[in-house]
């Protein structure tokens, strides 16, 4: 198939090697309509376990994507488009970091194998145009010897080939509304995971790099949630959860690279992540 065929000719060896060991936005986010058509566009910058990164085999805040459920259901499709998302704005601000290119490699390639091989299907019977070339072309620019602009512009066009896939989504019975919710919660739950396996003993880098994406997707979907959340009257409770987890996340997640000390306690974002899934449920 091309995409195999792209990953054995298309890309160096290095990047083959960054692709097995993580295996082994500065664009807006789409945001589902609740038609079969897709999506309306959220006008915000910058943006649980499958198998895990920062713990593969489900210790970090990854959820496996189950291509059959994408398929049909909007919150698993844009969830699966989500987490491709979180790697490239991870992988971007790594390239802005002396010595980062081999750790935006990495991020750039995770999600081919952990999530784009199965979704490839998926994308194709709705009409979303593939983006495997994109991808690999983003991790042989960061892993070799091109500017970092270049790489960063490879990785804007996969972040544009998101936009546009995000677009196909299926529609079911649940409200634009509801989808948005479990997305921007889901991610507060990744990034929330994330952290608490970043920051264990045996925390890893990598694992922090993942929650930071996770949360630079969150940041990115939570101000068109908040909004949206303006014409339920009932909504007030979790506005104010809202609001309050995007200032200490972002006080956890300062920068891409993990601090020697965190600064803010695990538990205080696993239970600002838990009260925003158990409103967000209610909806």
């Amino acid at each position: 198939m091309k995409y195999r065929m792209k990953l054995w000719t298309g890309i160096s060896a290095a990047a083959l090697i960054a692709a097995s060991s993580a295996v082994a936005g500065k664009s807006g986010i789409a945001a589902h309509d609740g038609s079969d058509d897709g999506a309306v566009r959220i006008a915000a910058m910058g943006e649980g376990g499958e198998g895990g990164e920062g713990g593969e085999g489900g210790e970090g805040g990854e959820g496996g994507v189950d291509p059959a459920a994408a398929a049909t259901d909007p919150a698993v499709y844009l969830t699966a488009l989500d987490i491709i998302r979180a790697h490239y704005l991870a992988g971007i601000a790594m390239l802005d970091i002396e010595g980062g290119r081999r750790a935006a490699g990495e991020m750039f390639a995770h999600p081919i194998s952990e999530v784009y091989i199965d979704l490839e299907p998926v994308l194709d019977a709705r009409g979303a145009a593939p983006f495997m070339d994109e991808m690999t072309d983003a991790v042989e620019l960061a892993l070799g010897d091109a500017p970092a602009a270049d790489a960063e512009a490879a990785a804007a066009k996969v972040l544009m080939a998101l936009d546009a896939a995000a677009e196909k989504a299926p529609a079911n019975d649940r409200s634009a509304l509801q989808i948005e919710a479990a997305l921007t919660a889901g991610m507060f739950d990744r990034a929330a995971k994330q952290y608490d396996a970043a920051t264990s003993a045996g925390g890893t880098e990598e694992a922090w790099l993942d929650g930071y994406g996770f949360w630079k997707v969150a940041e990115a979907r939570a101000p068109a949630l908040l909004a949206a959340l303006d014409t339920r009257d009932d909504a007030g409770a979790l506005q104010q959860e809202l609001r309050e987890a995007r200032e200490v996340f972002g006080l956890a997640y300062k920068r891409p690279t993990p601090p020697a000390e965190a600064d803010i306690p695990a538990s205080t974002l696993l239970a600002a992540s838990s009260r925003i899934l158990l409103k967000t449920s209610r909806l």
